[in-house]
């Protein structure tokens, strides 16, 4: 078995119900939840939001819900990312800046019924024009990757602010950028961690960071609004190369950092004028966001810091 999937295994096995409660309680993942994780109520996250706000940070929150598989499930979705806009908006927009709510096509019942997935993220994008809020759709499994773009597309002809999320590691995103990018859509562009198969995505990391570039390189000579979500060093040293190049100067690119993650390396992106965005997630599945972190090569990294007392 290779290394790789038996730290999955592992991984998968802590989240198992006999032995999640006692993992959660851990000192070890209490110590990461702090880092990386701003809270389980929606007012743990609008604080964080503010005190990002007050280092010329913006936020993108992300609540961490389970998957819809009904009505119930989407409707706890529509009803929790109203509230969190409501409670955004006042303490954190101003200017051209607009703080984000991101949200997975699984919390909208993708996979279940389009229809109502795309009815509720309308009264999502709804709330945020409202209130100066923007929307971001993260990719989702690939498995329903044409639906959520179908349900991108469906959407931003009334609310055009909408972003797609995009994962460069895929062999399809090219395609998908280039679809996007001809609509007009914002687009977030991100590298991508292991997971998924080799018929579907790139495993060797160089390829994968090829692929990202070629994909950026297209979203900035179309002039669509991109955001880059990568704490790569080499990938943001390029980003900033092409952002150059295409006369975009440093407002014309935005970064996406996760929260805890090299925030030295947030406050001098930021310090540098560019814009800088971090997710903020919480909520109460913040262990299977752990989960998620930890099964990328980067996410190890930042995680083992923390747990060692190192990061």
């Amino acid at each position: 078995m290779s290394t790789d999937r038996l730290w999955a295994r592992t991984l998968d096995a802590l989240l198992a119900p006999g032995t999640r409660d006692r993992v959660a309680a851990s000192r070890p993942v209490a110590a990461a939840r702090a880092r990386f994780v701003a809270g389980e109520a929606t007012d743990d996250a609008v604080a964080e939001a503010q005190r990002l706000r007050r280092t010329n940070r913006l936020a993108a929150l992300h609540p961490l819900l389970p998957p819809a598989d009904g009505a119930a499930g989407v409707d706890a979705t529509v009803t929790e990312a109203v509230t969190a806009i409501e409670r955004l908006a006042p303490v954190t927009s101003g200017g051209d800046y607009r703080s984000e709510i991101y949200l997975a096509p699984e919390q909208l019942g993708i996979g279940t019924d389009a229809a109502r997935a795309t009815r509720a993220l309308a009264e999502v994008c709804a709330a945020g024009d409202a209130h100066r809020v923007d929307i971001t759709l993260r990719s989702g499994p690939i498995a329903a990757a044409d639906a959520t773009l179908d349900l991108v597309e469906a959407t931003r002809t009334l609310y055009p602010r909408l972003t797609a999320s995009v994962v460069a590691r895929r062999h399809r995103s090219e395609g998908d950028v280039a679809r996007l990018a001809a609509s007009g859509t914002r687009v977030r562009l991100v590298r991508g961690g292991a997971g998924e198969p080799a018929d579907v995505s790139w495993q060797d990391p160089h390829e994968t960071d090829l692929a990202f570039v070629r994909c950026l390189a297209h979203l900035l000579g179309s002039g669509v609004h991109t955001v880059v979500g990568t704490h790569e060093p080499l990938l943001l040293d390029l980003a900033d190369g092409l952002a150059d190049q295409s006369g975009r100067g440093p407002e014309g690119l935005e970064y996406q950092f996760f929260l805890g993650a090299q925030p030295d390396l947030q406050m001098r992106t930021a310090d540098a004028g560019h814009r800088v965005r971090v997710l903020v997630p919480y909520g109460p599945q913040w262990l299977e966001y752990l989960h998620d972190l930890a099964r990328r090569p980067s996410g190890v990294r930042r995680l083992a810091a923390v747990l060692t007392g190192l990061g």
